[in-house]
């Protein structure tokens, strides 16, 4: 097996300059998300450009890409680097939108500058040079003629950027069919394996009352009119310190659950006239033991509790927390080239934010949740990837595709 970890490095070395040049190409071909859950448009181009790229470039590496979207104009990439027959199918996913870029840059944020071994954008770590990864550690295996024994798919999806729930991309291919023993979702880092994401659950409350003019004799007499901001407060007093379940997860120690309510508020029409409605928005973040459901059942007791509080509550958003094995193969093969390539040990932990994960898991296939170059300003000003990172965290997952899915019988192999 040595000989063949060496035969993956010497390829990966030689196609160094072009990963990075690559990774370059991905950070300047703008993929910024600015939409949210709730108003995710599938017809906008958000990720067209990075998808062409992408098929383009898995063309030129000897794959046969496929564009697989709703709409041709938010398209997923699918390639598949074929195994023997009957063995197990390992999934690779990134998501190819990235948030809006923001302000704070010193740097040209779609730029791709490289300063002292990083490379500095917006996606630079969130994910482009997580899909290059994922391309570059396939290729090696296709360069290397190493006879896998299942299948390697890759997928790059759309619109994972304003919520980890979209109907468009990693959902969608799973609806089409898409499936495997086992998947990894290359979030950044590699100091962790992540093994599992907390869930979410966000909402929108609204408290009706009743319009008058504050002028009028009837608003005086308290006759007519009621202040729906003023039931708000209520309602915001009532839901603090909310008591969401949950279990003991070593995946997630010193972690609790959080509910933030109000995010958003908004109310009134004019300055006389008593307002009939108020809308504030909220967000909890899960973990194991309650999910969206037990939240919006523990909020709806609350508020009936109040005495003549007339309220809509309408979710937005429900993702499951979940977790796999720390000791599942797929995280043990992360693990074991983790520590051979970099000398650390990483640790096998869920993450506070959520993503993709959660589709494969519930749909009972075991997903890494996070493994990925390391770097800086995830969502921030100056983002950026450690090259020298990328290198490794390309290592890492080419040797852990093979562990993983193990190798056919015997048979002559391709020389360097």
């Amino acid at each position: 097996m040595h000989t063949l970890f060496d035969r993956l490095d010497r390829a990966i070395a030689r196609r160094r300059d072009e990963q990075i040049a690559f990774v370059q190409r991905l950070v300047q071909a703008r993929s910024d998300n600015p939409f949210t859950p709730e108003t995710s448009d599938p017809a906008a181009p958000v990720e067209r450009t990075v998808a062409a790229l992408i098929a383009a470039q898995l063309s030129d590496l000897g794959f046969e890409p496929e564009l697989n979207g709703l709409t041709p104009e938010r398209p997923n990439v699918v390639a598949r680097l074929r195994g023997a027959d009957g063995g197990p199918a390992l999934i690779l996913n990134g998501h190819m939108d990235t948030v809006p870029a923001g302000s704070g840059w010193t740097r040209d944020p779609w730029g791709g500058a490289i300063e002292a071994g990083r490379l500095y954008g917006r996606g630079a770590l969130d994910m482009k040079a997580s899909l290059a990864m994922m391309i570059y550690a396939a290729a090696a295996l296709h360069d290397s003629a190493i006879p896998l024994a299942g299948d390697l798919v890759l997928t790059f999806v759309v619109d994972e950027e304003p919520g980890g729930c979209s109907p468009f991309g990693t959902a969608y291919l799973l609806e089409q069919g898409l499936t495997g023993s086992a998947a990894i979702v290359t979030e950044p880092e590699n100091t962790t394996i992540t093994i599992g994401h907390r869930g979410g659950f966000r909402f929108k409350l609204t408290t009706h009352g009743e319009a008058a003019h504050t002028g009028l004799d009837a608003w005086e007499r308290g006759e007519r009119g009621r202040n729906a901001i003023l039931d708000m407060t209520r309602a915001i007093a009532a839901l603090q310190d909310l008591p969401i379940p949950m279990d003991d997860s070593p995946a997630f120690p010193g972690r609790r659950p959080v509910f933030t309510f109000p995010t958003l508020i908004a109310g009134g029409t004019s300055i006389n006239t008593v307002p009939d409605t108020c809308t504030a928005y909220g967000d909890a973040r899960l973990l194991p033991g309650a999910d969206a459901a037990a939240v919006e059942r523990l909020m709806r007791a609350r508020l009936d509790a109040l005495p003549g509080l007339r309220y809509t509550l309408e979710p937005l958003l429900a993702v499951p927390p979940v977790v796999i094995a720390p000791d599942h193969p797929l995280v043990e093969a992360l693990a074991a080239h983790t520590a051979a390539i970099t000398g650390r040990t990483p640790a096998r932990l869920g993450c506070g934010p959520w993503n993709d994960g959660w589709m494969f898991i519930t749909r009972g296939i075991p997903a890494v949740c996070g493994f990925g170059p390391n770097g800086g300003g995830m969502h921030a000003p100056d983002e950026f990837v450690e090259l020298d990172s990328l290198l490794d965290s390309t290592r890492i997952l080419a040797r852990a595709v093979v562990d993983y899915l193990g190798v056919a019988e015997e048979r002559e192999m391709r020389k360097d």
